[in-house]
């Protein structure tokens, strides 16, 4: 690992303990109640990171689209809480990357998560309130064709993913979770070699106005 590698890697850590001390030390509660029943109360499936991520994503609050975005203006927004589907998890670092509504990534070099950033479109990171709520203004992404020669995935290469949106959620003393929610009843989905076997990844949308908005609250396992 190059002496450059290190340092990038240092100064992300140290960005994202500051984010996290700055968010449980105050800002606006997002009042708004946890989704997850007793009764159907389980761990967020992991997901795999993908050839699309990028390292050092920008800070953003809510709005990740801009209103000149085009497509179908999407809120997402739920908590993080521990596995017992209750306590919230103030402070914790979401991060999120996905295509636009053609299905485009701003990446050139997919598998180069160093790659040197574009202007990081429709990827970014943020911190979860008091009540350990989150909200992401963004838009409906496009299915797309998986690139070939993708080191990896070569024997998915020009399969058309569902529709998804990826996650990473970075709390403390809890096990970080790298997943992707999908968009119940995409016509991809079932054939989908990840998402169409995980339907408690798939979201379920209502309109209201010309946003499409979903919930969805991600569970995460206890431990270092």
């Amino acid at each position: 690992m190059s002496i450059d590698l290190n340092s990038k890697i240092v100064q992300g850590l140290a960005r994202r303990r500051f984010l996290q001390r700055s968010a449980a030390m105050g800002g606006a509660a997002l009042a708004l109640p946890a989704l997850v029943s007793a009764k159907d109360c389980k761990l967020t499936e992991q997901e795999i990171l993908g050839p699309m991520y990028n390292y050092g994503a920008p800070n953003f609050q809510v709005k990740l689209a801009n209103d000149n975005e085009p497509g179908q203006k999407l809120m997402l927004r739920g908590a993080v809480l521990s596995a017992d589907c209750k306590t919230p998890l103030p402070g914790t670092i979401i991060e999120i990357w996905q295509a636009d509504d053609k299905g485009n990534y701003d990446k050139k070099q997919p598998g180069n998560f160093l790659e040197p950033p574009p202007p990081f479109h429709l990827r970014g990171m943020l911190v979860t309130d008091a009540n350990g709520r989150y909200e992401i203004d963004t838009v409906v992404p496009g299915a797309y064709p998986i690139p070939p020669g993708v080191p990896g995935l070569e024997k998915y290469g020009n399969l058309t993913r569902a529709r998804h949106i990826h996650i990473k959620v970075l709390p403390f003393l809890h096990v970080a979770l790298t997943t992707q929610l999908y968009f119940k009843g995409d016509e991809h989905l079932a054939g989908d070699p990840w998402g169409g076997h995980k339907p408690d990844l798939a979201l379920d949308m209502k309109t209201d106005g010309k946003y499409m908005k979903a919930d969805f609250d991600f569970v995460l396992g206890t431990g270092l």
